[in-house]
């Protein structure tokens, strides 16, 4: 500058632009201290709000000092320098970070003052140092110090107030004072820095006011706005979040009313004087006092215990919780037992009263009243009973008796006083003493101990059982019983053993007795000889632990729990005539039959008793009959085969023959009517005995067809009285040897061994019992057991056989009873009509049955007949002559589903001769539907075989349209199988006419549903 003459300038400040910097510091100092004041509440996000309030102050801040620089226009050119701007920005808002991290870890406002007051120092030096202009910058040292000195102190004080906005209950007037403080400090500071600010320059560089000025206002506006617009964004962001804070605590607020106002026990405050301020209902309820009634007593006197209760009051009102109980006195004066709680309440420090839960506890009170009553009327029962109760402990002296009562102690000589509070060697003989304190040691060790004492000719019999606590034996309790007669009965019952023992020793059968471990108690020796093990070593054999190797009779072998004495211990049920085979050595292998019956003591089981013979020539000659059943089995099943295919082929058969013969026949019958005018004598003849051939032919068609009407449910039937019982005796002698084949047994479990009858054909009764038996026994792993057994009610006998087989699934129980179905995950030969023969045969025996099945734990069926019947209704024969028919009086619509032209034309002859009968003819089965929707015929004849749908279909279709429903509907088909006929009837059909059609009996058929 030496040379050079420096002109000193001065500048002036755009009020508008000044007020907005002071604006945007205040605002920035509000939204951060608000935003802070959301970190101080310990909720969950506080880093995010820490970040949010240091953002809002550093941008706010560094926005503010901009804004005032640019609201001082002076004559020379500037511009900012990037760098340093963008670092005074940092600095802003990493000293608002850390100043606001400070007060919320520590809660200092001096430290978290100074360092913001030093971060908007350095943020205003630093932005002042962005400035690059031709002009020369002085600082006054004294412009400095002052806006150091109010930096710092605003800031402090400005933290100290909003500090104490946090510990006098969230003040906003100290959170606005602070603010304003802040942000008034903070533009203080800057234009008392900018007025100790010089600048020099040049006189050459002086420009015109006009050069420079026009950017400045824009520019300062601008940042003002985006600041403005940023920080509200803060505002209303905290805003939001407050007001989910609020409902939050009004949510609480409610959550504590609740709990006040439901609480079931009397919930209520007192003051520092002692007097209730508010109560919940309960208490009011429970008192029978209202509020303003309590406030006039002082909350002690409403206790019996008056004193009592004032002492704990003042205690928790010192700042004690205390406890205790006493007896509420309610308006009433009745006496209400409570447990108090009282605990202090402490406002910021101070205790301004104290909380009173109080918990009716008068059912309890009343109930240890009762048990104390009933320990007393306990005291005299045992004084009254026939034994003897006592207690005992143990001290330095040695065992001391605590408790004696019942009569057996004076029936010993003694009383109570002679027991009570001595030790055995103070009351009992020295002998007895001694012996009895050898048992008081074993129970005082834990051990719960059982003894027998004989004394003046009596027994009596001693149980000592320790009470335990925490693993010490705190008492023992001992129970004395008189069993004088018990020991005399023991001595009978050991001269009767004797006896026993020597008719076992002359029994032809093995027996054996062992106890619920497997000892042997005693054995005969017929057992050690058909077992090959020396008499005097039998009774060391233990069945359960056997190394024999032991097989069923299909060679599999015997589980340990299958062994009959072991599945009879379990079951507690006898076992009977179980098979065994046993190698009593490496070559010999002895078949047995052995039974097992549980030993019972009352009603506890003791043991069990074996009983079993050999019968290995038996088995021998029962394995050769059973082959021989087995063959006879299959072939059986080959015969159902082959009558199934039989069954069909026939129904195949009967369908193809009788289509052509409809039209044999029916032309046959027409030229038969109108050829008694046209025809000769000669040629009547010959159309007879083509009748009379096609009928021949259809009569074979019939017979034929009866050996398939077991499936069609025709099959003639002799109905008769048939005991149940005796059938079933029967079907289980027949199924015995099929049973044993597969290692099943076969039970039976009559009603009371009621003797009942059924009315049903006795073969066809019995057939139905093999075929669900067969059934069982095929379908069952081996060793599975089955169970044939009867319910019977007041009308009806209902036979049920379960086993205990694969199962059923619960998706095929629906088809089960279907022929030909099988259960396709079951390897298992046979036909599938077993169980479909049963249902037909049922069914017409006026019967009913089903199956109830769990895949993986067995199958029942059952069939139920009724034991009084009704009458059987007579059917109408369909032979003989048909009833004349006399023509149609009113004029009727007739449409024919039918797509034979033969069948087509056979019809329309039949139907020519009458002038007011109209046919329409359909050849598919959607054609016909539309011709019915179109024209409403009265009567509709529907061909069984359609080319694109079947006529129970078609059927189906109209039944479900309102409009046709009502029209009768005549199924034609060449089928006669009952199955068809069936469903013909069951979708809706009004009648069901086989082929070939005999045309009398059709016309009245057509007459009779259209009621012409």
């Amino acid at each position: 500058m030496k040379g050079k003459k420096m002109i000193s300038i001065t500048g002036h400040y755009n009020e508008f632009t000044v007020f907005l910097a002071v604006i945007v510091g205040i605002l920035a100092s509000y939204t951060a201290l608000d935003i802070m004041s959301k970190m101080m509440k310990k909720q969950r996000n506080n880093y995010l709000w820490l970040t949010l309030s240091a953002a809002s102050m550093g941008i706010g801040v560094g926005a503010m000092h901009y804004i005032a620089m640019l609201a001082y226009y002076v004559p020379v050119s500037f511009h900012f320098n990037a760098v340093l701007s963008v670092i005074a920005l940092i600095i802003a808002i990493s000293g608002s970070l850390g100043a606001f991290w400070t007060f919320w870890k520590w809660g200092t406002s001096v430290w978290s003052g100074l360092i913001l007051g030093s971060s908007i120092l350095g943020t205003h030096y630093i932005a002042m140092a962005a400035i690059e202009t031709e002009a020369h910058i002085h600082y006054a040292v004294l412009s400095v110090l002052l806006s150091i000195i109010i930096a710092l102190v605003v800031a402090f004080y400005a933290m100290h107030l909003f500090f104490r906005s946090k510990s006098v209950k969230a003040n906003p007037f100290l959170k606005l004072v602070s603010s304003i403080l802040l942000g008034i400090g903070i533009s203080a500071m800057h234009f008392i820095s900018m007025y100790g600010m010089k600048l020099h320059i040049e006189h050459s560089v002086v420009r015109r006011w006009g050069q420079w000025l026009p950017y400045q206002a824009p520019f300062s506006n601008m940042i003002a706005s985006i600041t403005i617009t940023l920080l509200i964004v803060f505002l209303l962001v905290a805003a939001f979040k407050r007001q989910e804070e609020v409902r939050d605590s009004q949510l609480k607020e409610e959550y504590y009313q609740s709990l006040f106002n439901y609480n079931p026990n009397i919930v209520c405050a007192v003051d520092l004087y002692g007097n209730i301020q508010t109560i919940n209902p309960k208490g009011i309820e429970l008192t029978g006092y209202t509020l303003h009634q309590m406030e006039k007593i002082p909350f002690p006197y409403m206790f019996r215990e008056a004193e009592k209760a004032e002492e704990y009051m003042w205690k928790s009102l010192s700042g004690d919780s205390v406890y205790y109980e006493a007896t509420l006195i309610r308006k009433d004066n009745q006496p209400v037992y409570v447990e108090v709680t009282q605990m202090p309440i402490i406002v910021h420090g101070q205790i301004k009263g104290s909380y009173v839960i109080a918990k009716d506890v008068t059912d309890r009170k009343k109930a240890q009243q009762q048990l104390l009553d009933l320990q007393e009327d306990l005291k005299r029962t045992l004084s009254q009973q026939d034994g003897a109760i006592f207690k005992f402990v143990k001290n330095d002296e040695g065992y001391i008796h605590t408790m004696c009562e019942g009569k057996m102690i004076r029936e010993m000589g003694y009383e109570e006083i002679d027991v009570v509070g001595k030790t055995l060697e103070e009351f009992l003989p020295e002998s007895y003493a001694k012996e009895n304190k050898r048992y008081y040691e074993k129970a005082w060790a834990g051990e719960k101990v059982s003894y027998e004492v004989l004394l003046n000719d009596f027994a009596y019999y001693t149980k000592l059982i320790p009470h335990i606590y925490k693993g010490e034996v705190k008492e023992v309790i001992g129970s004395i019983v008189d069993v004088t007669d018990l020991h005399e009965a023991r001595e009978k019952l050991a001269k009767s053993e004797s006896m026993y023992r020597s008719v076992l020793s002359t029994m032809s059968e093995g027996v054996v007795f062992h106890d619920l471990e497997g000892n042997l108690i005693a054995a005969n020796a017929y057992a050690a000889k058909i077992l090959n093990v020396p008499y005097d070593q039998i009774l060391s054999v233990n069945p359960f632990g056997l190394d024999w190797e032991i097989i069923h009779p299909d060679g599999t072998p015997f589980a340990l729990e299958d062994i009959p004495s072991v599945r009879c211990l379990r079951t507690k049920e006898p076992v009977r005539n179980t098979v065994m085979g046993i190698y009593l050595n490496e070559k010999k292998l002895t078949w047995l039959s052995v039974n097992a019956e549980p030993l019972q003591e009352s009603k506890y089981y003791k043991g069990v008793v074996v009983t079993f013979y050999d019968i290995t020539k038996q088995q021998e000659q029962e394995q050769d009959l059973l082959h021989s059943n087995q063959q006879m089995i299959i072939a059986k099943e080959e015969a159902e085969k082959a009558n199934q295919a039989k069954s069909e082929f026939l129904s195949k058969v009967s369908h193809e023959l009788r289509t052509p013969l409809n039209s044999i026949l029916g032309y046959a019958q027409i030229l038969e009517e109108q050829g008694e005018k046209d025809l000769t004598e000669k040629q009547l003849n010959r159309i007879r005995k083509i009748l009379k051939a096609g009928n021949h032919l259809l009569y074979l068609i019939n017979e034929t067809l009866d050996l398939s009407k077991i499936e069609s449910g025709h099959l003639a039937i002799n109905l008769e009285p048939v005991s149940v019982k005796e059938a079933i005796e029967d079907a289980l002698k027949i199924m015995k040897p099929l049973a044993k084949d597969k290692h099943s047994i076969l039970y039976t479990r009559f009603h009371a061994y009621q003797e009942v009858f059924v009315e049903v054909d006795e073969l066809r009764f019995q057939q139905i019992l093999l075929n669900l038996l067969t059934n069982a026994i095929k379908y069952s792993p081996a060793y599975r057991d089955i169970t044939i057994y009867t319910e019977i009610t007041q009308h009806h006998v209902t036979i049920l056989i379960e086993d205990r087989g694969f199962g059923i699934p619960a998706s095929e129980l629906n088809r089960i009873f279907e022929p030909f179905y099988r259960i396709n995950r079951l390897e298992k030969d046979g036909t599938g009509i077993g169980l479909a023969l049963v249902k037909q045969l049922v069914v017409l025996m006026n019967g009913t049955c089903g199956v109830r099945s769990e895949e993986g734990k067995g199958s029942t069926f059952w069939v139920r007949f009724p034991l009084v019947h009704p009458p059987v209704p007579k059917r109408l024969s369909s032979e003989g002559e048909a009833e004349p028919f006399l023509g149609f009086s009113m004029p009727t619509s007739i449409v024919y589903i039918e797509d034979n032209d033969t069948n087509i034309e056979l019809m329309q002859s039949i139907l020519s001769p009458y002038k007011n009968v109209k046919l329409l003819v359909a050849k598919t089965g959607e054609n016909g539907i539309g011709l019915i929707r179109s024209i409403s015929p009265d009567m509709i004849l529907i061909d069984i075989d359609l080319p694109d749908m079947n006529g129970f279909e078609v059927c189906t279709q109209l039944q479900l349209e309102k409009e046709l429903k009502h029209i009768p509907r005549v199924a034609l088909s060449a089928s006669a199988m009952q199955s068809d006929i069936d469903q013909a009837f069951l979708v809706g059909f009004s009648e069901y006419v086989t082929k070939p059609i005999h045309i009398s009996t059709f016309l009245n058929v057509l007459k009779r549903l259209t009621k012409a």
